[in-house]
């Protein structure tokens, strides 16, 4: 009875154990990701800086860049997203579904989660985004960058500041600390 008991359990968790191999990396990344990391994904602005990690929204605001100058003009964010807002309505409705905003906010070159949360775009929570609604969202989201002297958002400013690792994982301080001072204190 123990042998079988044992095998049994022993092939449960040879099993699971496969499970976990055959996962893609990607999958396993789209797990642990944050809302809000702005990655940029692979091969999402050839020819332009190499962009990691952007602010929220910052991969949208950098598509607006018309003349590809660096600065995204208050003309250009307008236009950019009167742009974005019939890319997402793909029913051409005048509105947006929860679901035309998050397969919009899936197409774009970076893995936003600002922009693929639909009460994000929709203040008074009726559950359909208008363009107005819309529009307003953008322009919150590009104030925050935008530079007070002459009224444009940088390209420079969309980058996400590099996270301390350190900071964000406690016990991962703690391990460090120990690799420094050279392993623990004998008292």
């Amino acid at each position: 009875m123990r042998q079988t008991v044992l095998a049994i359990t022993v092939s449960a968790l040879l099993c699971l154990a496969g499970t976990a191999v055959a996962q893609e990396p990607d999958a396993l990344d789209e797990v642990v990701r944050l809302p809000g990391q702005g990655q940029v994904k692979a091969d999402a602005y050839p020819g332009r800086r190499a962009h990691t990690r952007l602010v929220p929204g910052g991969g949208l605001i950098m598509s607006f860049d018309a003349d590809g100058d660096g600065r995204v003009t208050p003309a250009e964010l307008q236009e950019g997203a009167i742009r974005a807002f019939a890319a997402a309505d793909t029913n051409a409705e005048g509105s947006l579904s929860a679901l035309e905003q998050q397969a919009w906010a899936k197409s774009l070159p970076t893995h936003d989660d600002t922009l693929a949360n639909p009460v994000r775009f929709d203040p008074n929570l009726d559950r359909v985004v208008d363009k107005s609604e819309f529009l307003d969202v953008i322009a919150q989201l590009a104030a925050a960058y935008t530079d007070a002297a002459t009224g444009d958002v940088l390209i420079s400013s969309l980058d996400a500041p590099e996270r301390d690792r350190d900071r964000d994982r406690p016990e991962q301080r703690e391990l460090s600390d120990l690799g420094r001072t050279g392993g623990l204190e004998r008292r």
